[in-house]
């Protein structure tokens, strides 16, 4: 069995240069780059390919990181020739490295962001297996999942399943330590806040990141979230009960045009993402990694997007704004279930995360990759596999 690892020349393909001498596999690294002569006998195949969710995607992520100069409709028409243009001659040159190497899997990282999205249409259309990296689910570890990565993972919706899972999993989950993310190095120094005695924390989200492009159905960036969020807790009538935002500590832009805009807001840009959470009534969160790390903390989550931690049991999901302003009245009766809990990060921890930063690449973290693709590990068998098929039917 044959593994091609794609990557632009970036930190991902350095760690794979790291990584796949260390598998022990027939396993190669393509970078991205020169164009590929014989991807001419491959463009009529790719002419007939619909690139329509690509480029609507790729759009909406370029109309999210800035918004101004992308609203302008003739900017957007032209931005869309041209990536169609530029996919449909990347999408041949994948078909035809595809076809002439024949790996029986292609792994590359996340597969919703080009230029990846397109070698992943490439492989679609070749019958390749795909399988995806990302940032871990819980510290200290990497998701790498056959099927996608966030909403598209295989984690299962039906809290049933995970209860089910405890026989192969120790009783109890010990939370891990949560670290601080680093600060971008473009944003401004500020000063922590004092917190008050009662407040919802809402950490933001990087607005073109998939988890906002892809799966926020409903909340399109950062303004609708504080829109949203601000009209649910005016609808409470307790104005005592702040609501604390926090920007993403990676996005560079500040908005400052919301620190005033209503008072029972405050924005705590400077406090630490840990503290913010235990001092919370709640977490609310479109599909952040914050809402893992609120249930981590036993938390009460309220999600207001797709996200692969949205269990019955597990958080209150909320699907339009009426449903928010229901699961905020319902918060103070309402518990999560630690049964649930548990066994769902039990099952995170000991049978779906690879063990390790994939930056670090220590040997557990390379034995953990390798037998995930190899379809040895517990994630994998086919135990697991039936016992999935058989929850997202009863779903």
């Amino acid at each position: 069995m044959s593994f091609l690892f794609i990557s632009r020349n970036n930190v991902h393909a350095r760690y794979y240069r790291k990584l796949i001498p260390q598998l022990g596999l027939t396993a190669h690294l393509h970078v991205m780059g020169k164009p590929k002569l014989s991807a001419w006998r491959f463009l009529k195949m790719a002419w007939r390919s619909d690139l329509a969710e690509l480029i609507a995607t790729q759009a909406r992520r370029k109309q999210a990181k800035q918004q101004l100069i992308w609203q302008l409709p003739l900017v957007l028409f032209l931005y869309r020739a041209l990536l169609f243009g530029f996919e449909y001659l990347r999408l041949a040159k994948y078909l035809a490295l595809l076809t002439e190497l024949q790996p029986a899997k292609v792994v590359l990282w996340n597969g919703k962001k080009l230029p990846n999205q397109t070698v992943v249409l490439a492989a679609e259309q070749l019958a390749i297996a795909v399988c995806f990296f990302e940032n871990g689910l819980l510290p200290n570890t990497t998701s790498l999942d056959p099927r996608g990565v966030n909403e598209a993972a295989s984690l299962v919706k039906n809290p049933a399943f995970y209860l089910r899972q405890t026989k192969l999993t120790e009783p109890l989950f010990k939370a891990p330590v949560i670290e601080q993310r680093k600060a971008d190095i473009r944003r401004k120094a500020e000063l922590e806040q004092t917190l008050p005695k009662r407040y919802i924390f809402v950490p933001f989200q990087v607005p073109h990141d998939t988890q906002v492009v892809c799966y926020s159905p409903w909340i399109s960036d950062m303004e609708a979230l504080f829109d949203a969020v601000m009209k649910a807790v005016k609808s409470l009538n307790q104005p005592d009960l702040m609501v604390i935002f926090k920007e993403h500590p990676s996005w560079h832009k500040h908005y400052s045009h919301l620190y005033h805009k209503d008072p029972q807001a405050c924005f705590a840009n400077a406090n630490l993402t840990q503290e913010l959470i235990l001092g919370a009534q709640a977490v609310i969160t479109i599909n952040s990694t914050v809402g893992l790390e609120g249930l981590l903390l036993n938390k009460k989550v309220i999600t207001l997007g797709q996200a692969c931690f949205n269990l019955d049991g597990l958080v209150l999901h909320c699907g339009n704004q009426h449903q928010l302003e229901i699961a905020l009245q319902r918060l103070p009766n309402w518990q999560p279930n630690q049964l649930l809990r548990n066994a769902y990060f039990n099952y995170l921890q000991q049978v779906y995360c690879i063990a390790g930063r994939w930056s670090e690449c220590s040997n557990e973290h390379v034995q953990a990759v390798k037998a995930r693709l190899l379809a040895t590990d517990a994630f994998s068998k086919g135990e697991y596999l039936s016992l999935v098929s058989n929850a997202d039917a009863a779903a």
